[in-house]
């Protein structure tokens, strides 16, 4: 069972350490005022591409002084998004094509950027995103070179690039009209924002400069770990159910359906304090990113990691651009198919559908779930099985955004279930309906939290079994830097 005190709430942290809590709020406001340009080791798909700037805040004008003079292109994306991480090699290798293109060509000023709406949600909320990969374009407004005026992010014109990034001709095309439309350039305005975008990228290559990579093998988990699947939950409550919001009906109906599945399919996952949250929004207290982050919080989902730093291990990729969240997805919605109540009156795939229509920011991804012709009359646990190994024998030839060391295969293999298959190597679904539902048997006890010396429960660390009756080789030593360094000042500070 989840422990009682899973998840301390801040307001019992700031009374007990505030000397702690003083320091790190001093840090965080150090952080703000770091040029809002994003750390390069923070989750990002451009981590290893110096061309591509990665951007936090709103304020973007104090990245550099030149920066409210030139043109920005901005991809607002999700790391966990499947499209994202499709596009993500392609939007790399164009931004690093700026610095080549023509003495003549207004591209030559664009600086190219990216917005993890993962991580930067309000400012992905600011600019009404609630589907991705969406490009836009920055322009100056009424500010030309050596002008008196200061301008700022807030003063900037956007435009929406309508154009596929696939289509690169007419995505050139169309960023290049817009620049020569809205924007006079001429040889020292062209000087100035090429200066800007090599001092931003000497910047990130410094940046990355101090950081080690592991040497460690990559060896990918075929077990099931019940905290990959709370992990799941945990980031599609606390990032796309915050960006998306619940201020209309359609949401908000499809949040509330989707949570009481949840609940009957997989307690102790903290959909029941969900509920009461959404109940809360029904009788009109007002939506606000703060006051639901501050109920999934609270709810004590059992995940592994930190909030902007959840750790798999079923979903674990051999790098961090790859699997985690879209895997952590799909066991979430199997898990529900395989214990969720077959008299009941909600089918589950109608409200995992409803659900994905409002909340699965991945755009491609969404359109793809929703052509899923599901029906009343078939097994939901085979019909959500046969779907993903469609999406799976799909994506199979796809390399862009795919793990080399973990390739689409049709689930499960002869490793994991030798009676799954005929003689003449078809799938019986007979014994694959056994199989899934002995998998994907939920196990609350499965899930547990580490506590140190003192009993306390961890909130950087959570480890979990795996499900079922697998024994976790891992020890409650494992602890990234960040949580062990917190956890000392804690002990100095707070003891």
């Amino acid at each position: 069972m989840i422990a009682e005190k899973a998840m301390p709430h801040w307001t019992e942290f700031v009374q007990k350490c505030p000397v702690l809590f003083f320091i790190l709020f001093l840090v965080a406001l150090t952080r703000l005022a770091d040029g809002q340009v994003a750390d390069p080791s923070s989750c990002s798909l451009y981590t290893d591409e110096v061309a591509v700037v990665d951007l936090s805040g709103t304020k973007w004008e104090s990245i550099h002084p030149s920066a409210p003079f030139c043109p920005w292109l901005v991809v607002f994306y999700n790391d966990g998004c499947g499209h994202c991480r499709a596009i993500a090699p392609s939007y790399c290798e164009f931004a690093a094509g700026l610095e080549s293109a023509p003495e003549d060509d207004v591209l030559r000023m664009v600086t190219a950027a990216a917005v993890n709406c993962a991580v930067q949600l309000s400012t992905c909320r600011e600019h009404e995103i609630n589907f991705v990969p969406k490009f836009f374009l920055f322009m100056p407004s009424n500010c030309a070179a050596g002008a008196k005026e200061s301008c700022d992010a807030g003063k900037m014109k956007e435009f929406v690039i309508r154009s596929s990034f696939r289509a690169q001709g007419l995505f050139r095309l169309e960023v290049q009209g817009i620049i020569k439309e809205n924007m006079h350039a001429d040889g020292s305005m062209m000087q100035r924002c090429v200066g800007m975008r090599r001092s931003l990228q000497a910047e990130k290559r410094a940046r990355r400069g101090g950081e080690s990579s592991s040497t460690d093998p990559f060896v990918e988990t075929r077990q099931l770990y019940a905290t990959d699947i709370a992990g799941a939950f945990f980031l599609t409550m606390w990032n796309e159910v915050s960006l998306v919001g619940l201020d209309s009906p359609g949401p908000l109906g499809a949040v509330k359906c989707f949570l009481r599945i949840v609940e009957a399919a997989l307690p102790g996952l903290g959909a029941d304090a969900l509920l009461e949250a959404v109940a809360e929004i029904e009788n009109g207290t007002r939506f606000s990113v703060e006051s639901w982050q501050e109920a999934v919080l609270a709810a004590r989902i059992p995940y592994y990691g930190a909030p902007n730093e959840v750790q798999w291990r079923t979903c674990k990729g051999s790098s961090p651009s790859y699997r985690g969240f879209p895997c952590g997805m799909w066991l979430l919605y199997h898990s529900i198919t395989v214990n969720v109540d077959a008299g009941g009156d909600t089918n589950p795939l109608e409200a995992i559908q409803e659900y994905v229509r409002y909340f699965f920011s991945c755009e491609e991804c969404r359109q793809h779930f929703l052509e899923f012709n599901f029906t009343r009359d078939d097994d939901p646990v085979l019909q959500l099985w046969r779907a993903h190994n469609n999406v799976n024998a799909r994506l199979a030839p796809v390399k862009e955004g795919a793990d080399p060391f973990v390739p689409k295969r049709q689930f499960p293999d002869a490793e994991i279930c030798g009676k799954c298959r005929n003689s003449l190597g078809a799938f019986d679904e007979s014994e694959v309906a056994v199989f899934l539902r002995k998998w994907y048997e939920w196990d609350p006890s499965a899930i547990s939290t580490s506590t140190d010396e003192s009993g306390n429960s961890s909130y950087f660390f959570r480890p979990g079994s795996p499900m079922p009756f697998y024994k976790d080789p891992k020890s409650s030593t494992e602890i990234k830097c960040g949580a062990a360094f917190c956890r000392f000042m804690c002990f100095l500070l707070c003891s």
